[in-house]
């Protein structure tokens, strides 16, 4: 298939982008590895949105951005991921599983994904109790006692989220300590919820279903029965196949651009999560459309598609 502006990534930056992009009349197609909105949908309420003073959950803002790019004749593929990047001069071509699609602009906006605790236990019970989204499974804990594992503002908004859901919460915080905005921590002072401070999870324990976590704090161990286990350690970027294109990443992963979102590659842009720069909707929003308005110029420059 053939676009004038492919985006890969359809979080915040990217659905940016496409509103930009496809507004002036550009062929523009997204593509989304997994859920549209990313990381944004596991937000039970934003409430530092400008426009939204009573707040919006991340999956009614996200709907939002989508309708607004499709309303101008973006093409949003959920599902298809991007495999393969090939920049060659002019030539740029994204491969997924099940198609080939070549464009004159790219913009890169792949966001983060979650880090894992890599402990025994954590690939065998994922889906099992143990989960990195507490806004798409904390329903299935009703009245039920869970773990929040990690000390940040992630963390904190997915404790508040299934304060309101679960039976009873735990919030267990690693050596660390609590780096959650002090908007989050007030809220959780005022439940009362039981924290668990300097320890560090070890194993998660269950058969067929989660049954219980060990945790390590001081030299020792101590058992903990929940039903539910919420990891929200952090996020990392994605950059095996950015590495293999040729884009230029810093130390820690993530995509180097100027203020234009301009990578080292003429025509390739990046926005969002995977920059390093942003870490908030807004800011992604904000650098994703720089990028879909310089990505849009560049693809005139190069001639824009017919039919």
């Amino acid at each position: 298939m053939e676009c004038d502006v492919l985006i890969i990534g359809a979080g915040p930056a990217g659905l940016a982008a496409a509103i930009y992009s496809s507004r002036q009349g550009l062929r523009t197609v997204v593509l989304e590895e997994a859920v549209i909105g990313g990381r944004a949908t596991y937000a039970h309420v934003i409430d530092n949105y400008p426009g939204f003073p009573e707040g919006i959950s991340g999956t009614e803002l996200i709907s939002r951005f989508a309708k607004q790019a499709e309303k101008f004749g973006a093409i949003i593929k959920p599902g298809e991921g991007a495999k393969e990047i090939k920049v060659s001069g002019d030539a740029k071509e994204v491969i997924t599983a099940s198609e080939r699609y070549s464009s004159k602009a790219i913009v890169i906006a792949t966001g983060l994904r979650q880090k894992k605790l890599q402990i025994p236990g954590e690939e065998r019970l994922l889906g099992r109790g143990v989960s990195y989204c507490a806004t798409c499974d904390g329903f299935f804990f009703r009245n039920r006692k869970v773990a929040v594992i990690g000390g940040g503002s992630e963390a904190a908004s997915d404790l508040l989220y299934l304060s309101s859901l679960a039976g009873k919460v735990v919030w267990v915080v690693g050596e660390d300590g609590i780096t959650a905005d002090e908007s989050y921590l007030e809220k959780i002072r005022e439940i009362g919820i039981e924290q668990i401070t300097g320890a560090r999870v070890v194993e998660l324990l269950g058969g067929e279903r989660l049954e219980g976590i060990v945790i390590e704090k001081g030299g020792s161990q101590e058992k903990l029965a929940v039903d539910g286990a919420f990891i929200a350690i952090g996020s990392v970027p994605t950059v095996e196949i950015l590495k293999k294109a040729g884009i230029e990443v810093d130390e820690k992963g993530f995509i180097k651009t100027n203020e234009e979102m301009e990578t080292n590659m003429a025509g390739v842009f990046a926005a969002g999560d995977c920059t390093g720069k942003s870490h908030q909707v807004i800011l992604a929003a904000g650098q994703g459309a720089m990028a879909g308005i310089r990505a849009s110029a560049f693809a005139k420059m190069k001639g824009r598609m017919t039919g």
